[in-house]
């Protein structure tokens, strides 16, 4: 354990680690290359993301796939040019955000975490004001800046032990992401019955933090951008069960090898004799804090992810945004 981490209590049941799920250890480069991520000055670690980003975008999958989340989003409010640099922009925020994270959260300890991430103590002491009600707290995390360092810093805040709930990744990428997310002391909670364990690290008074940026076809339709998104209802659930405030987090790279952290004001769920009500209206006041920090800087937000996939039942048949574009046609011989 880094020094400076909190000891971790009993973990969950669901909240095994990579060993006992017999998952296949990491190549061998893999060790190597974290080590020479965190001696990389932090302008290397972003031209490395600079390249990737011009070396991928040549398939235009991803940024097409941007492209259409920024039209259905911003409409003619931003021109096409506009368009393409954020497109651009977010796929090269998203390395460059997971190098940092790669790099930096093995150092991390009590004394030098906020040499990385500027957070002011105003912001600290709202997020005590919102734990000490007692019910703990749900963070809101989403694919925007770098969530995962600043997940790693909230142990060195003098909160609770925090607990990610994460989907589990295939292979050995799964015991990578673990590792990551528990160095600071932290722990995950698998989706496989997270539900449960969730309350249960919340009745003691812990962080639980989640995600419900991505489309998710299997919860209900909320505004996002103004447009009906596919969204997962456990956030606003978990609140209403708990009485948990629901806190924003918020990471952005300050364009000098560190970041500045917030927190967001916290949302509170509705709790009235319609519980499904309730759920909607959460959600969507979370989608729409979610979407004004988006504004700020749209470039920090995974773009690349196909948001509006999933469409509300009844919805009227109309063309897949995200259908690949046609290929350029050959010039005709003279």
């Amino acid at each position: 354990m880094t020094a400076g981490a909190r000891p971790l209590s009993a973990p969950e049941p669901n909240a095994k680690s990579p060993a006992t799920e017999a998952e296949p250890p990491a190549p061998v480069w893999v060790r190597p290359v974290m080590r020479l991520m965190g001696w990389m000055p932090w302008r290397l670690r972003w031209w490395i993301a600079r390249v990737a980003t011009a070396v991928t975008s040549r398939r235009r999958t991803r940024t097409h796939i941007a492209r259409a989340n920024l039209d259905i989003a911003f409409g003619d409010t931003l021109s096409d040019a506009e368009k393409d640099r954020i497109a651009r922009l977010s796929l090269v925020s998203l390395v460059g955000c997971m190098l940092d994270a790669v790099a930096i959260i093995p150092r991390l300890n009590a004394k030098n975490w906020s040499r990385y991430v500027k957070v002011s103590q105003a912001d600290i002491d709202a997020l005590h004001a919102e734990l000490a009600r007692g019910k703990g707290a749900l963070v809101m995390f989403s694919h925007y800046g770098n969530w995962e360092l600043m997940g790693a810093c909230m142990s060195f805040m003098g909160n609770p032990r925090s607990n990610v709930v994460a989907k589990r990744q295939p292979g050995w990428t799964n015991a990578l992401i673990e590792a990551l997310r528990t160095w600071t002391g932290n722990a995950v909670i698998y989706k496989e019955g997270a539900a449960m364990a969730s309350l249960r690290a919340l009745r003691r008074g812990e962080i639980v933090g989640l995600s419900i940026d991505q489309n998710y076809s299997g919860g209900i339709f909320v505004p996002f951008f103004g447009v009906p998104a596919g969204t997962p209802d456990t956030l606003a659930a978990l609140a209403r069960a708990s009485g948990a405030p629901i806190v924003p987090l918020v990471c952005t790279p300050n364009g000098d090898g560190t970041y500045t952290g917030r927190f967001p004001p916290a949302i509170h769920a509705d709790h009235t004799a319609d519980k499904a009500g309730d759920i909607a209206r959460t959600t969507t006041r979370c989608l729409a804090s979610l979407e004004d920090i988006i504004r700020e800087r749209p470039e920090m937000w995974m773009w690349g992810h196909k948001r509006w996939k999933s469409r509300p039942p009844g919805e009227e048949a109309r063309q897949d945004p995200y259908a690949a574009p046609p290929a350029p046609r050959a010039a005709a011989a003279h």
